[in-house]
This record gives C-alpha cells, sequence and structure tokens, in this order.
C-alpha cells in the first residue's frame, strides 16, 4: 500500500499546478466561402501545444496558457482548404469572438476529397475516438475494453473480455466495420483467459455505440451494436515504429498520389519477457502471443472512394492451471492457436446531394485448433467461415424525407470436430452452413423543426432454420428544449441461434430468438458536454433450451421455450469543457435481469448478471509537463454463482464487487517521440472471477476454488517514435 500512496501522491503533485495557471480565451465560428459553417476544422496555436476542433455548427474555443505580450498566430487547417493564419496582436481583446473563412484550395484537391464523417444520431453514444483507445486507462490500448469501460448499459466480466449489454449474452452483441459485420471482433481464449479485441486503435475515426432503438439497417443483434468507421484520409505520409513492454509493431501511412493511399501496419505480440518480470498465477509453456499483420488502401474519386481493410492475424498460448472441477490432483494444460483473416471492402458514390449508393463485402475466415479446455485431454478443431454482401441507397426524396434501403446477403460456414478420449460418447464431427437473405429500410422524417419520426423494417429468411421474420422499429424525436432530444422508441430484434446450439440441433427444431425493447432516452449535447440517459425494458423470447439426459455429455432436446427479461437505466456524461484540460467520462447502469435459457431449471439471474455497473474515466493534459495523465475507476456489482455447500441454490450466490483503479501518463519527449504507460488496480484491489467447485469429500463438502485472474496488476510501457506526418506535438494536440 505504500507504493500505491506513493503514486496516488505523484498524480495529485501533477494535477494542481495546472489549475493555477490561467487562460485566454478566444472564441469564434469558422464558415466556408458560402458561408456555411464547417466541423471538424483543425485550430491550434503556432509554437504550442493548444488547440481544438470546431463542432458541428463551425464554432470554437480555444482555451491558452500561452502569453500574448508578442501576440500569437492561430493555424486554421481542413483538408482541401487553405491554411488560414489569424494574428492576435497582445492587446487584443481574449475574449473577441472572430469569425473565420476558409477558402477552397484552388490546386484541384477539392477534386478528390471526400468528407464522409458519420454524424450518428442521438440513439448512438459517439464521444471515443482513436486517441481515448489508446490512452484510457483501464482499455490498455484495446479498442473493445475501452468500449466496455466507458459506456453504459455494459456488465464487467472479467474473466470473458466480450460485450455483455442489458442482460444479454456476449453473443446478442454484434460489431460493424464501415457498416459490415465483424463476424469474430474478438481474439482467442482460454479458461480464465479473456478475449480482447483484434483490431488497431488507431486504424479508426468514428466510434459509435448503441444499446437499443438503432435502425433496421442492422440486425442480428438482440442487445446491442458497435459502430467502427475507419480512417477515410490519410493527410501525410507517416512512418512510426514502437517498442513496448509486450512487444514491438511498425506502421506507414502513404500517399502515392493526390487519388490513391495506403496504410499498413506489422506488429508480434509476446507476454513472455513481460512475465519475466511480473510473474502470473499459470505455468506458461508458451506464453500469450500474437503476429499480425493489416492492410489498407484507398482510392479517392472525383464524388466517392473505395476503401479496403485487411487483416491477418495468429493468436497462440499453451499454459498449465488448476481446475479442481477437472482434476484435483494435477494442472490442466489448455492450449490454443487461433488463425484469423478478416477483409473488408467498401465502395462509397455519390450521384448528387440527395442520392448516394453504397456497397460492401466481407470476406473472413477463423480456424481454431485447442485443448484442455473442457477436460485434461479434449482437442477440438473448428473452421467458422463468414462472406457478407452488402448494398443500400440513401435517398433524399424531399426537404423532409429520407430513405435508406437495401438489401444483404449473410452466410456462415461452421465445422467442429471435438473428441474427449475420457468419454468415448463426447464426440462431435460436422459441419453446417447458414445463408440468410435480408432486405431493409428507414425512413426518417421530419413532421416539424421540433418533431422527427424514424420507422424501419427488416425483413430476414433464414435458409438453414427455413423461417422469416420481420422487424419493426420506431423512434420518435422531440427536440422542443434547445440542444435536447427526448426519444421514445420500440422494437423487434431477431437473430439466429448460436453455431454452438445449431450444431447439435440434428432435427432442425430451432427457430430465431427474439427480444422485444421499447424506452425512452433523453440526449442534451452543448459546447462539448454530453448527457445520455435512457430508461429502458426489454422482453426475450424463443431463447434456446436444451438438455443433458443421463450421462450425457453432449446437449439434446433442443427447444425455444426459453425466454427472459431485462430493464433498467444507464446513465452517461462526457465533458471536456467545464474544467481547464481536463476530461471526463461517467457511466452508470442499473439493471434488473432474469432468463430462462440453455439447460437452467427455472429463471434466475444469469451468470454474466451485474445490477451496477460504473465507470469512471479522467484525462488531463499537463501543460508545463507537456503530459497527458489519465486515472479510471470501475465497478460491478457482485455476479451470480452456483455454491453446492449452501442452501442457495442454482445461481443463488454472487460474488463479492468488482474494482479497479487505472492510472495512465503519456508524456512527449521531443517532437518526434513520446511514451505511454499504464498500471491496472493500483490499490490492489482483490478481485475473483468465478468459483470452481471439486468432487463431495467424506465430509459431504465440495472443496472450493477460487477463479482469479492471471495477475492482479498489469503495467505498460511504450516508446513511440514518429517521422513524417504529424510530429509529436502535432499529436499532443489530438490529446
Amino acid at each position: 500500500m505504500h507504493k500505491n500512496t506513493c503514486l496516488l501522491l505523484l498524480v495529485l503533485i501533477c494535477i494542481f499546478p495546472t489549475l493555477l495557471y490561467p487562460q485566454n480565451e478566444i472564441k469564434g465560428i469558422v464558415v466556408d466561402q458560402y458561408n456555411k459553417p464547417m466541423e471538424g476544422v483543425n485550430i491550434f496555436i503556432e509554437n504550442s501545444l493548444d488547440g481544438t476542433s470546431t463542432d458541428k455548427t463551425g464554432r470554437f474555443e480555444l482555451k491558452s496558457d500561452k502569453q500574448q505580450d508578442l501576440g500569437i498566430n492561430i493555424w486554421f487547417t481542413y483538408m482541401g482548404y487553405k491554411d488560414f493564419v489569424l494574428r492576435v496582436e497582445h492587446d487584443a481583446s481574449p475574449k473577441k469572438n472572430y469569425k473565420i473563412v476558409m477558402q477552397y484550395d484552388d490546386t484541384g484537391l477539392e477534386e478528390v476529397v471526400v468528407q464522409v464523417k458519420r454524424n450518428r444520431s442521438t440513439e448512438y453514444i459517439s464521444t471515443l475516438n482513436s486517441i481515448d483507445l489508446i490512452t484510457t486507462p483501464n482499455a490498455l490500448g484495446d479498442v473493445m475494453a475501452a468500449v466496455i469501460r466507458s459506456y453504459p448499459g455494459m456488465q464487467n466480466n472479467p474473466q470473458d473480455g466480450r460485450f455483455f449489454v442489458r442482460g444479454g449474452d456476449h453473443y446478442e452483441s454484434k460489431v460493424f466495420i464501415n457498416d459490415l459485420q465483424v463476424h469474430r471482433p474478438f481474439s482467442g481464449s482460454g479458461p480464465s483467459i479473456p478475449s480482447r479485441g483484434r483490431f488497431s486503435p488507431m486504424l479508426f475515426e468514428g466510434v459509435s455505440f448503441s444499446t437499443g432503438g438503432f435502425g433496421a439497417e442492422y440486425g442480428g443483434a438482440m442487445s446491442s451494436i458497435l459502430l467502427l468507421d475507419t480512417k477515410s484520409n490519410v493527410l501525410n505520409d507517416e512512418y512510426e515504429v514502437s517498442v513496448k513492454s509486450v512487444g514491438v509493431d511498425a506502421s506507414m501511412s502513404r500517399n502515392f498520389s493526390e487519388t490513391i493511399a495506403l496504410t499498413t501496419k506489422l506488429e508480434y505480440l509476446n507476454l513472455a519477457p513481460y512475465r519475466s518480470l511480473f510473474p502470473s498465477r499459470y505455468e506458461w509453456n508458451e506464453d500469450f502471443n500474437v503476429i499480425s499483420a493489416e492492410l489498407s488502401p484507398m482510392i479517392n474519386l472525383k464524388n466517392g472512394r473505395i476503401k479496403s481493410y485487411n487483416r491477418f492475424d495468429i493468436t497462440r498460448f499453451d499454459y498449465l492451471r488448476e481446475d479442481i472441477a477437472i482434476n484435483k490432483n494435477e494442472k490442466v494444460n489448455s492450449t490454443l492457436k487461433d488463425l484469423n483473416f478478416y477483409s473488408n471492402n467498401t465502395f462509397d458514390y455519390s450521384f448528387s446531394d440527395k442520392l448516394n449508393f453504397f456497397a460492401g463485402m466481407v470476406y473472413s475466415i477463423n480456424e481454431r485448433d485447442a485443448s484442455g479446455i473442457y477436460s485434461n485431454n479434449d482437442e477440438s478443431f473448428v473452421i467458422d467461415n463468414f462472406l457478407q454482401f452488402k448494398t443500400k441507397i440513401n435517398y433524399k426524396i424531399f426537404e423532409k424525407l429520407q430513405l435508406t434501403t437495401g438489401l444483404q446477403f449473410n452466410s456462415n460456414y461452421y465445422f467442429i470436430d471435438y473428441v474427449d478420449p475420457s468419454f468415448t460418447d463426447n464426440v462431435m464431427n460436422r459441419g453446417i452452413t447458414n445463408s440468410v437473405y435480408t432486405s431493409f429500410a428507414d425512413l426518417k422524417y421530419k413532421i416539424t423543426p421540433n418533431l422527427i419520426l424514424k420507422s424501419g423494417l427488416r425483413t430476414d429468411f433464414s435458409a438453414l432454420l427455413e423461417e422469416n421474420v420481420i422487424s419493426p422499429r420506431f423512434r420518435l424525436e422531440f427536440k422542443k428544449i434547445q440542444n435536447l432530444t427526448i426519444a421514445p422508441y420500440y422494437g423487434d430484434f431477431y437473430q439466429n441461434p448460436r453455431n454452438g446450439d445449431l450444431i447439435f440441433d440434428f432435427e432442425n427444431k430451432l427457430t430465431n430468438e427474439k427480444a422485444n425493447q421499447f424506452g425512452i432516452n433523453l440526449y442534451w449535447e452543448n459546447d462539448n458536454r454530453i448527457i445520455f440517459i435512457d430508461a429502458f425494458n426489454k422482453k426475450y423470447t424463443n431463447l434456446v433450451k436444451y438438455s443433458y439426459v443421463g450421462d450425457d455429455r453432449n446437449p439434446s432436446e433442443f427447444n425455444n421455450q426459453g425466454y427472459g427479461t431485462a430493464r433498467g437505466i444507464d446513465f452517461f456524461i462526457s465533458d471536456n469543457e467545464t474544467f481547464n484540460n481536463l476530461e471526463y467520462r461517467i457511466s452508470y447502469t442499473y439493471l434488473d435481469s432474469e432468463r430462462d435459457y440453455q439447460n437452467y431449471p427455472f429463471e434466475v439471474n444469469p451468470t454474466f448478471y451485474s445490477k451496477h455497473n460504473l465507470s469512471v474515466n479522467t484525462q488531463l493534459w499537463v501543460n508545463p509537463l507537456n503530459s497527458l495523465l489519465g486515472l479510471s475507476y470501475y465497478y460491478t456489482s457482485g455476479r451470480p454463482y452456483t455454491n453446492p455447500n449452501n442452501e442457495n441454490g442454482f445461481l443463488g450466490s454472487y460474488i463479492k464487487p468488482y474494482q479497479s483503479l487505472d492510472f495512465s501518463f503519456t508524456y512527449l519527449i521531443s517532437q518526434n517521440l513520446f511514451i505511454h504507460g499504464s498500471a491496472s488496480n493500483i490499490l490492489g484491489f482483490s478481485n475473483v472471477a468465478n468459483y470452481n467447485y471439486g468432487a463431495v469429500n467424506q465430509e459431504g463438502v465440495y472443496p472450493e476454488q477460487k477463479i482469479l485472474p492471471s495477475a492482479d496488476n498489469f503495467y505498460f510501457l511504450g516508446v513511440f517514435y514518429t517521422f513524417g506526418g504529424k510530429t509529436a506535438r502535432e499529436k499532443a494536440r489530438d490529446f
């Protein structure tokens, strides 16, 4: 605890001086040559780290510690426009409002620049950017972990690492990149080894999350969707090399011409050197390691863009773990080799300011070779391939009416070869193909200036299930009060059963699972401040049920008689305006959820359920130290488990609450060099993931084993060197 106290004192010492520095304020609006407000204009003070960008109304407010005795130059930059330099003399009023008029660059670049930034509507929370994904202390550079630890609706499951949203299982959430589905967004995992997101944080310029009320364009998700938008332009040639405590990587972004650009990245992660300094609870024959490569070409057209993102990665590990439920006398040897390829290709073209066309294709390959998962000598080989074609048009019929409609085709091939020599009947060798044909339409109608109706209809036909389902969705947005949107919503959400269930359903009895959800949310946004509140009620029907007959270790008697409910409230606040150089995000979810599904004997809180989830993320820019400091706290109430040694019954006992206080820092050493470090659980909370129980002993007691994380703390340190493109100082303005 002495070390932890010193660390907290160091953080406070770094933070306190910044509150003593007076700041100058410069406000204004940026418009184009036609007097239209410009969003996203980059603004920074010359020879300073101070900067900002314009909001959707074109307005900006720049706060600076820089003394104005000799005046300052303020730069305004935006791709396709000429740079604008505003000179502010030392005797100018610090509160003066400026109007900046940006002019098109007449070099012809305007013909190849297409602004495709997504302005997601208020059913999505879209506050995270690529910098947040890297610097959020409890995210450890993982896109998915940053979302889990930042947005409301999430239920933390430290043993798993995937999305569990609003009382839903992990398979009820879907991830989309550039509006195309990611079939396996998480890396391979093993018992007590949580999954991580596969994708690089710096790949994305938009991160939008919705837990309910999203449009008919997105399906196959009963609980939530995460929309990720890859970067659309390479502004400058840039090369970066980083050496980290967990591996190394190198990346390149290059413009080959005015229309063609390429981004690539190679990365190797291996935790073995790290474990030599900070040992794990497990004995590793081959520590967790990943080799990955990314290739992303882009072609800009006069009125459109072609983008392609391709990633290949291999994840491996081999370790020994104690599991008294399997073998109380010796450790279980668990191994994994996970090979994954993902290719995302899109074509986006604007025929006019009223008509836009989109087409895309995704193809992914996943092969997993694992052992020691359910017993000490089981082996499994899984192939999970996915293909998707999608096309849509967005048509502005007239000023108040807009239509988005399209077609989609998904095909998923799933094969498993499983054998367990300990149980001769525990064998599976089978493959299935499930093709789904989809049509969708979303209509947005502006009834009055303050009232907008969004309605959608989606149809999905599954060839394997031989079933067609129709999903209506509605959302009504009231905007009577300035900056505030109040929106009730209603929708039906279907999805196919899991592949793991379909593969055992030899009689083809299963049908689509369904969630019906309604609620109301409040969304307030003003001057880089957001408040989001959502009260919801969700009803599950047709959930998959099965049973184990006698000593048979394979499930049977499949049906869709499962059901469940989930109700609660989400709260989220994001603010990077109120306090100088300080940004904070607070997320809280209250949840009441029960379900009867799988082999549950009755309706009960599921294993992934937690009533309270709270996260607080803060990031402070310390100008005198050229540093960004982050501090995050996470709390989740206890999850249910079954303790055979008491009378609480099935899932009637609860694990103690999970807590973690995490710290991070980013320090700019020079124009091209910076370091980033983080430490998790700096207060040393003793968290328990779950419990295992062995066979009953002579005293009638079931021996108990705590399932603990591989380590109570995780430390990260990385050195990043950039040449070409943005300097480290310019990147600091993004921070």
